[in-house]
């Protein structure tokens, strides 16, 4: 392939991919959900004055948050972001989208990487048809537009095997790789399960020594990197955080505490015979095997794949999977050209995709998108290449015109399953996953504020306990949030905003200007069965979904 083809391809694969990720990219999806409405909270507050909401230094290794620990990668990121393009969601969704363009580029890097390993391989079809793949795939295009701290994970985890790739060349590169994995591992915590196994599966498979000096080898290829990553991670081990952000993860539904084992290995001993045989095979940790196999065999399932993707809204459109579903031949096609043709990065590949299904195995909710997101570069290669071998193969058919016919139908078939994908994103999507998105907090938040600086009172009744989350990134001043008192890091209200149930009761008494915030259906049922007298005036808020689930009301003082 001549170089000016290859080059305006490439140009023409990032053009597509630019589009499909930054197009309508601060108002698709509709609003900023809980995380990412915390981190813009973040970003703001580091921007402005150096410090989190909290008041502790942008420099430290876990964030607080609104109690759910953050690791700081993206926060930096995303307050650079604000400081240049100001506090908006589309300067917080800027570093997720930018690695997705990221991605294209390192997924076709890596997958020409590996085919160079055997010198008749043609390398430069293959990168772009692995960067087709990243920049077409649902599974990218989504999470390149929200601000998901695992999106940016992924990348650094594939800049970091790359790099490793090169420690055949000098054992330097592995000292790199262990920096970018460290960064990931700063990034994303799921990471840290991921990264050491794939690093020394990659070093293995293809830096491999054929010299007798084997031990200073390990030493330097393997001992050093490992050690240096162990060493870069100890502030976030030694973080006073670190163990709760380790008990709020552990406190998830997961495989860890869905039944207490021991008890329903003994129930099931006791139905059985209770013999030996009995003994091992209802073992507690055997009971726990099975449910996390059960978990991971969710995420090899086609329709997970290639047809339906995540429950999760925020996650999937219900109705694409993580590829496009076309891309299934090529998928299985794929990964029998690698192993046939290049067992070692077959090898890889699949170790790769397995240890980063494993993390996202343990938690109860599966088949889940975002945490086997590291999976993302080894499956599209895998599916790079099985179009680079498909193409090649309809290359060979001797009648012109029936090559011809084929081609064409696959360039349309490609062409009507990305329009397909994009016309529901961009069209339906938003109003079908509007509450998954929160949409209409913002608005909510604005009318709260504006409501507080004429009012005595504003009370946010908990329709949820992270609504302040939106006052703060939206409404309220940095300058201000040194006032604000935190209990278990969330505030029981941000000035004469009160974020707690209101005493209807108190109507006929009531010696302050009160609004009320709170679901409609909820403000209309103590309308009608508990409310004295009627309110001044009555708002409704809709969301996205052009649906009125939000309402406020005033309430006169009683002279």
């Amino acid at each position: 392939m001549p170089k000016w083809q290859f080059f305006s391809l490439l140009v023409a694969v990032l053009f597509l991919g630019a589009w499909l990720r930054f197009y309508q990219l601060g108002s698709v999806p509709v609003s900023l959900y809980w995380d990412e409405a915390a981190i813009l909270v973040d970003a703001k507050s580091v921007a402005a004055s150096g410090q989190d909401m909290h008041g502790n230094s942008w420099w430290q290794a876990i964030f607080p948050s609104y109690g759910d620990y953050k690791l700081p990668v993206y926060i930096w990121l995303a307050s650079l972001s604000v400081k240049l393009f100001g506090v908006t969601d589309w300067a917080l969704r800027l570093p997720s989208a930018l690695a997705g363009m990221l991605t294209i580029l390192v997924a076709g890097i890596l997958a020409s990487r590996l085919a160079a390993e055997k010198p008749s391989a043609r390398i430069k079809p293959i990168f772009l048809w692995t960067a087709l793949t990243v920049a077409i795939a649902p599974w990218s295009i989504i999470f390149s537009r929200t601000g998901f701290e695992g999106h940016l994970g992924q990348l650094w985890l594939a800049i970091s095997i790359l790099l490793a790739l090169q420690t055949k060349k000098h054992w330097g590169w592995g000292l790199l790789a262990s920096l970018l994995g460290s960064l990931a591992t700063y990034t994303y915590f799921s990471i840290r399960f991921v990264w050491p196994l794939v690093f020394v599966v990659t070093v293995g498979l293809f830096a491999w020594p054929s010299t007798k000096q084997k031990w200073r080898w390990l030493g330097l290829n393997l001992g050093l990197p490992l050690l240096l990553y162990g060493l870069l991670l100890l502030p976030m081990y030694r973080s006073p955080l670190y163990s709760d952000s380790n008990q709020f993860r552990l406190s998830a539904d997961s495989i860890l505490n869905m039944a207490n084992w021991p008890v329903v290995a003994n129930q099931y001993k006791l139905l059985a015979s209770n013999t030996l045989l009995d003994k091992v095979v209802y073992h507690p940790w055997l009971l726990m095997g099975r449910e996390l196999a059960s978990n991971f065999a969710d995420h090899l399932s086609a329709d997970f794949l290639f047809f339906t993707g995540d429950a999760n809204l925020r996650h999937s459109t219900l109705q694409h999977g993580l590829f496009l579903t076309m891309l299934i031949i090529p998928f299985v096609f794929g990964w029998w050209v690698i192993f046939r043709t290049h067992a070692r990065a077959g090898v890889l590949l699949l170790v790769w995709w397995l240890a980063a299904l494993l993390p996202a195995s343990v938690p109860e909710t599966t088949p889940h998108a975002l945490r086997s997101l590291n999976a993302l570069v080894p499956l599209a290669t895998v599916i790079g290449w099985g179009c680079w071998q498909g193409w090649r193969t309809l290359s060979q058919i001797s009648s012109r015109s029936v090559k011809q016919i084929i081609k064409l139908g696959v360039w349309l078939i490609l062409a009507l399953s990305v329009f397909d994908f994009t016309s529901f994103y961009f069209l339906a999507y938003p109003k079908i996953s509007a509450a998954d998105w929160q949409s209409g907090f913002r608005e909510l938040a604005h009318e709260a504020w504006q409501e507080s600086q004429i009012m005595d009172v504003v009370w946010v009744e908990p329709f949820d306990g992270r609504f302040y989350l939106w006052l703060m990134a939206y409404e309220m001043p940095v300058t201000s949030f040194s006032a604000i008192e935190f209990t278990n890091y969330q505030p029981q209200h941000l000035s004469n905003i009160r974020f707690r149930w209101f005493d209807w009761g108190k109507l006929p008494t009531l010696s302050e200007k009160t609004v009320l915030i709170a679901r409609k259906d909820f403000i209309d049922w103590q309308l009608e069965t508990v409310a004295t007298r009627p309110p001044a005036w009555y708002k409704t808020f809709s969301t996205a979904a052009n649906q009125a689930d939000f309402a406020a009301i005033y309430f006169e003082k009683v002279p």
